[in-house]
């Protein structure tokens, strides 16, 4: 028995079956490449850094401290020591305005920080055109205070302290092996440093920062 067309119901069945076996086969694609053995990165974005206290100890009443979010640029070298493993020397810079001072009137200035991290990131190839990344980071950060409120100058110093930092992001092939973009988040901390102001006394005051980077890596 033909169908109005003249081709057998049998056949039209088989070209059917056949077409649902092709839409249940798996796809053959290749995951992401993952950049070269060597690298080097450029980042730069924004950082956020979380209200602080200075804090004398007793020695004097203590002042909140809040921040505007403000730029963070950063450059890496790296190198690849496993298949999805890989380390980097880091340096970084990170600027944060001064908005408010409590208590006081008429706050102003910056907090930097300049951060010297070792890193280490395990890379997760998918099929999606797209290699996420987890990292962690320990190093040296150096900070410089420059803090003004109440019409005068409340601090202008240095100091230094361990830091950590926890890595999260995105990597976009671009060339394989050759070049990538990325997006990524990082979560920078101190040990408490240690500050001194214009009337001469010591206060501590923590570094909690959030990062936002958009940046390029190249591969050798």
């Amino acid at each position: 028995m033909r169908s109005h067309d003249g081709v057998k119901k049998t056949d039209i069945a088989s070209l059917l079956s056949a077409g649902l076996l092709l839409l249940a086969a798996p796809i053959r694609t290749e995951a992401a490449p993952l950049i070269g053995n060597f690298y080097v990165a450029l980042n730069a974005g924004a950082a956020a850094l979380e209200d602080s206290t200075i804090d004398y100890r007793g020695a004097q009443p203590n002042r909140s401290i809040r921040f505007d979010p403000d730029y963070a640029v950063s450059g890496a070298a790296g190198w690849r020591v496993l298949d999805f493993y890989r380390v980097e020397f880091e340096i970084a810079h990170r600027q944060s305005d001064v908005i408010d001072v409590d208590p006081g009137f008429a706050p102003s200035g910056q907090v930097t920080a300049t951060t010297y991290m070792v890193n280490g990131y395990f890379d997760f190839p998918t099929y999606a055109g797209v290699v996420p990344h987890i990292g962690v980071g320990l190093g040296r950060a150096q900070f410089a205070h420059n803090i003004e409120v109440d019409g005068a100058t409340l601090s202008n110093t240095h100091s230094h302290a361990f830091a950590y930092q926890a890595i999260g992001g995105l990597e976009f092939p671009i060339i394989s092996r050759r070049l990538a973009a990325t997006l990524e988040y990082r979560y920078l901390a101190t040990t408490s440093p240690l500050f001194i102001d214009m009337n001469r006394f010591f206060y501590h005051s923590d570094y909690n920062s959030h990062t936002f980077f958009a940046g390029l890596r190249w591969g050798f």
